[in-house]
C-alpha cells in the first residue's frame, strides 16, 4: 500500500486546500512562538548588551551578503517542482554548495586587502576620514563576519532537506524544529551576554536556530544526494538559479545596501538604532503577513500544477488576507512605536520610533510585494521577477547616498519607502497580465484604513491609556513596587495594549461592516477545509 503524498496534479482542489491551510495553522504557530521567544530575547538582550554591538552584527551581515554575490541559492528549484526529480535535487544541491564555499574564499581575500583599502581611503579622502572607513578593517567586525560566512557554508549543506520539507508542505515538522532551535538560540544568547561576551551573545542568537533547523530537517526529510551528474538537468537548474541570482544580487542591494550604508557612514551606533528600526517595521511582516507568505510559493506552485483557475482563486484569497493581516498589524506598529520600543528595548532606544514611522511605506508595500514576487516565480516568469529587483535596486543607489550623507538614518527610512513603493507598484502591474486580480478590491480599503486608523488610533489610545492611568497610577506603583523604571514600563504596557484593542475593534468593525460577503467565503473556506481529515491515496 502506498503512502507516499500524492503530487499536486493528483490532488483535488479540495484536498490541496485542506493542506495549505493546515501548513499555514502549523506555520502560524511556529511564528507566533518564535515572536513571543524574540520578544523575551530582545528585551533581555538590549539590556544586556551595548547598541555597538548589535551594529556590528547588523553591519557584519550586510558584509556577508555582499561576499556571498557567487552563491545561488536555487530553493525555488525544489519547491515550484511538485514532483521531485531526483536528478534536480542532487544537482542544485552540488550547485549551492559548491557556489557557498566561493563566498568563504571570498571573505578571506577580503579581510586580508582591507587594511590596504582603509589606507588607500585615507590617503584619498584625508585623516578625517578615517572614522568613516575604519570598519572596514575592525577586527571585530571580521571576527563577526567569518562566523557568520561559516553559518551560510552549514546553511547551504543542510538546504535541499529543509526545501523538501516546504515543498511537501510538511510545516508541522519545520514548526517543532523552528521552536525548538529558537529556544535553544535563546538560552545560549543569554547565558553569554549575562557572562560579559556580548559579541558571542549576539552571534549565537543568529547561528543556533538555523543550525538546529538545518540538522532537523536533514534527519527529517530522510534524502540525501547521490554521486551523479546530469548535465541536461544542471544546464536547466543553473539557468533557472541563475536567472534568480540575479534576482537575488538585487535584492540584496534592495533590502541590504542601506544597512551596509549607514554603518559605513555613521558608525555602529547609528546603524544599530537603525538595524532595530528595520526589525520593528518588518514585524507585521516576519510575524503575522509570516503565517500565509510563508506557504505561498508552495501553495501556487501547486495550485499552478492544478490549473490556472485555482491558482488565481488561491491568489486573490491569501493577497485579501495577506492585506488586511499587514493593515491591522502596521496600524499598531505605527501607533505604538514609543511604546513598543519602551518595552522591547528600553528609554536608551527612543531613536528608534521616528525611524519606524519613516518607513511605513515599506511597513505596508514589502509582504505585497514578496507574494507577487512568489507567484512570479511559481509561474516560471523569473525574469520579470528580476526586473522589479532592478528597479529597486537602481532606486535605493540612487537615493540612499545622498540621503544618508544629509539626514543619516532618517534618510535611509525614507529611501527604502521609496524603493518598495517602486517595487510593488511594478511586480503588481506584471501579476495582472496572468490574472485576475481587483486591484481596488484588493488594496484600496486596506491602505484607506491604515491612513485613516493610524491617527485616530494614536489620539484615542492617548486618550483613553490617560483616563485609564490615571485610574491606575496607585496600583500600578504597587505593582512596580515604586521604582521609576518599573512605573515606565507597566504605564508602556498599558498603552500599547489600549491601543492595540483600539486598533483592533476599529479595524475590526470596519472590515466586518464593509467586506461581509469575503470575510464569509473566507470563514466557510476554513472552516470546510481546515477541521475535515485528509482520507490517505488508494493502493496501487
Amino acid at each position: 500500500m502506498s503512502t507516499e503524498t500524492p503530487t499536486s496534479a493528483q490532488q483535488t482542489p479540495p484536498t490541496l486546500a485542506r493542506r495549505i491551510l493546515r501548513g499555514a495553522a502549523y506555520l502560524g504557530v511556529a511564528q507566533y512562538g518564535v515572536l513571543a521567544i524574540g520578544i523575551v530575547k530582545t528585551i533581555i538582550l538590549a539590556r544586556l548588551v551595548p547598541v555597538e554591538y548589535h551594529g556590528i552584527v547588523v553591519l557584519a551581515l550586510s558584509w556577508v551578503s555582499f561576499l556571498h554575490l557567487f552563491r545561488l541559492e536555487p530553493r525555488e528549484v525544489v519547491i515550484s517542482d511538485p514532483d521531485g526529480n531526483p536528478a534536480r535535487l542532487t544537482t542544485q544541491y552540488a550547485i549551492e554548495l559548491a557556489t557557498t564555499l566561493i563566498g568563504l574564499v571570498l571573505g578571506g581575500l577580503a579581510y586580508l586587502l582591507a587594511p590596504f583599502l582603509v589606507e588607500w581611503l585615507v590617503g584619498v579622502f584625508g585623516e578625517n576620514a578615517y572614522d568613516t572607513v575604519s570598519n572596514l578593517a575592525n577586527p571585530i567586525v571580521w571576527q563577526a563576519i567569518f562566523v557568520l560566512l561559516l553559518l551560510r557554508v552549514v546553511q547551504a549543506a543542510t538546504s535541499t532537506p529543509l526545501y523538501i520539507l516546504h515543498r511537501d508542505i510538511r510545516q508541522d515538522v519545520i514548526t517543532r524544529l523552528t521552536l525548538a532551535g529558537t529556544v535553544l538560540g535563546l538560552i545560549v544568547a543569554v547565558v553569554l551576554a549575562w557572562q560579559g561576551f556580548p559579541l558571542a551573545s549576539l552571534l549565537a542568537d543568529a547561528v543556533v536556530p538555523p543550525v538546529f533547523l538545518g540538522i532537523g530537517a536533514w534527519v527529517a526529510a530522510g534524502w540525501r544526494p547521490a554521486l551523479t551528474w546530469d548535465r541536461d538537468v544542471a544546464r536547466d537548474v543553473f539557468s533557472f538559479s541563475f536567472t534568480l541570482w540575479t534576482s537575488g544580487l538585487l535584492g540584496k542591494i534592495s533590502f541590504e545596501f542601506d544597512d551596509w550604508l549607514v554603518g559605513t557612514l555613521r558608525g555602529n551606533r547609528i546603524v544599530g538604532f537603525y538595524g532595530k528600526a528595520y526589525t520593528l517595521a518588518k514585524m507585521p511582516m516576519d510575524v503575522f503577513a509570516g503565517v500565509i507568505s510563508g506557504i505561498a510559493l508552495s501553495a501556487y506552485a501547486q495550485s499552478e500544477a492544478v490549473s490556472r483557475a485555482v491558482l488565481a482563486r488561491v491568489y486573490r484569497l491569501m493577497s485579501w488576507l495577506l492585506t488586511r493581516v499587514v493593515a491591522w498589524a502596521s496600524i499598531v506598529v505605527l501607533a505604538a512605536a514609543e511604546e513598543i520600543v519602551l518595552i522591547m528595548l528600553g528609554p536608551n532606544w527612543l531613536a528608534v520610533p521616528l525611524l519606524v514611522r519613516l518607513m511605513f511605506i515599506y511597513v505596508l508595500g514589502r509582504p505585497l510585494y514578496q507574494n507577487n514576487a512568489q507567484l512570479l516565480i511559481s509561474i516560471r516568469q523569473e525574469r520579470l521577477f528580476r526586473t522589479t529587483q532592478l528597479v529597486q535596486a537602481v532606486a535605493l543607489v540612487l537615493l540612499a547616498p545622498p540621503a544618508v550623507y544629509f539626514w543619516g538614518a532618517e534618510g535611509a527610512s525614507v529611501a527604502v519607502s521609496v524603493m518598495m513603493l517602486a517595487g510593488f507598484a511594478l511586480s503588481q502591474r506584471y501579476v495582472m497580465r496572468f490574472l485576475d486580480a481587483p486591484l481596488v478590491r484588493l488594496y484600496g480599503l486596506p491602505v484607506l484604513l491604515v491612513g485613516v486608523l493610524t491617527p485616530l488610533t494614536y489620539v484615542l489610545g492617548d486618550w483613553l491609556h490617560t483616563g485609564i492611568g490615571a485610574a491606575l497610577s496607585g496600583p500600578a506603583a504597587a505593582l512596580s513596587g515604586g521604582v521609576a523604571g518599573r512605573v515606565y514600563l507597566v504605564d508602556a504596557v498599558l498603552a500599547l495594549g489600549v491601543k492595540g484593542i483600539s486598533a483592533t475593534l476599529l479595524f475590526g468593525g470596519v472590515v466586518a461592516l464593509l467586506e461581509r460577503g469575503t470575510l464569509r467565503e473566507v470563514i466557510g473556506l476554513v472552516s470546510e477545509n481546515l477541521l475535515k481529515r485528509e482520507t490517505a491515496p488508494a493502493a496501487d
